[in-house]
């Protein structure tokens, strides 16, 4: 999930400095920076913004006065140097209050509060999914996918008895299934972990066929799944 940001602040070096924080976090996107509150009001316009750090001491109209202006304002995070703003700034439903000189660490807090803030709910589980081939909508059961393959444009999607080819991307089908259920080994393969048959040094098996798997991912599937059911002998 990824969070469009915008800065708010009179002071270039503020902004500036904002900005590289925002940079420096790979779950936020920086749309812009305003140097007032009138200039911020115009960009809301124009784009769709998730996340504000705005500072609340500016000129013509205060960052308070603001959101205050806004019928359905995004998640705010005030920035200031005076902290006999903060009873006020909360009671508008900020998500953070922080003081300048504003350090990486205390950023990042906020940060990571917005990001749990506006995480969507998570959708509700089922056993199964539909998907377009061939002109038609076919039900697959969770069960018994295999394993997905990506190919260029194309998503192949394996079972026991048949395979189905259709046009989803592997990222956005990772995203979709369940984590416990499903893991993805290769930049082109995404495997059932009930069906792998066997794991070995840079690849497992799945339906006789072997899969290439990262080093790092093996070992962790290896004692994550192999490792607490391995008879040993005695």
């Amino acid at each position: 999930m990824t969070l469009r940001c915008l800065v708010v602040d009179d002071e270039p070096v503020a902004r500036k400095g904002l900005a590289a924080y925002v940079d420096q976090v790979p779950f936020l996107h920086l749309v812009g920076t305003c140097k007032s509150a009138l200039e911020a009001a115009t960009l809301l316009q124009e784009q769709p913004v998730d996340l504000l750090f705005l500072d609340i001491q500016m000129p013509d109209l205060t960052g308070i006065e603001f959101v205050r202006t806004l019928d359905t304002p995004p998640a705010v995070v005030f920035t200031t140097a005076y902290r006999e703003y903060a009873i006020e700034g909360f009671e508008l439903q900020a998500l953070d209050y922080l003081v300048k000189p504003i350090s990486f660490e205390r950023f990042l807090k906020a940060a990571n509060r917005a990001r749990q803030f506006l995480r969507p709910s998570p959708a509700p589980e089922s056993d199964h999914f539909f998907i377009k081939t061939d002109g038609q909508y076919v039900k697959i059961r969770l069960e018994e996918v295999l394993y997905f393959e990506s190919d260029k444009d194309y998503l192949f999607i394996h079972t026991p008895r048949k395979r189905y080819m259709t046009l989803l991307s592997l990222k956005q089908l990772e995203q979709e299934l369940p984590t416990e259920r499903f893991v993805r080994v290769h930049r082109s393969f995404i495997v059932n972990l009930q069906h792998i048959e066997a794991l070995e040094s840079g690849h497992l098996t799945v339906a006789g066929r072997q899969i290439p798997i990262s080093r790092n991912l093996q070992q962790t599937l290896f004692k994550n799944y192999v490792e607490g059911r391995l008879w040993k002998r005695e």
